[in-house]
């Protein structure tokens, strides 16, 4: 295993960029990477500036899921054939299917 390094340059290399609005601050990164290791396989790894906590890193995992989710079209993704005919009212108050209600 080689020692740590900064991922500057790696970055710059696969273009990605950001640009700051009038006044922003940027105070932290989580970096994720796509990787292929020296057998092929392919894996995928972090890294994190100093100083976020393990909360921080979780909520920015979190937050850049739900920005790259597609836009639901209103109406359009029709879930009834996913949902086997479970009801609101065919599922108990601890979440299970109570059999005797369907």
């Amino acid at each position: 295993m080689t020692d740590p390094q900064p991922l500057g340059r790696l970055i710059d290399s696969l273009g990605v960029e950001h640009r700051p609005e009038e006044g922003e601050l940027v105070l932290g990164a989580v970096v994720l990477m796509k990787v292929m290791e020296a057998d092929g396989r392919i894996s995928m790894r972090s890294a994190w500036s100093p100083g976020l906590s393990w909360m921080e890193r979780v909520g920015m995992h979190q937050a850049a899921a739900q920005t790259d989710l597609p836009v639901r079209p209103s109406g359009q993704w029709d879930t009834r054939e996913l949902d086997s005919g479970v009801s609101v009212e065919s599922v108990d108050g601890d979440g299970w299917d109570d059999p005797d209600q369907r």
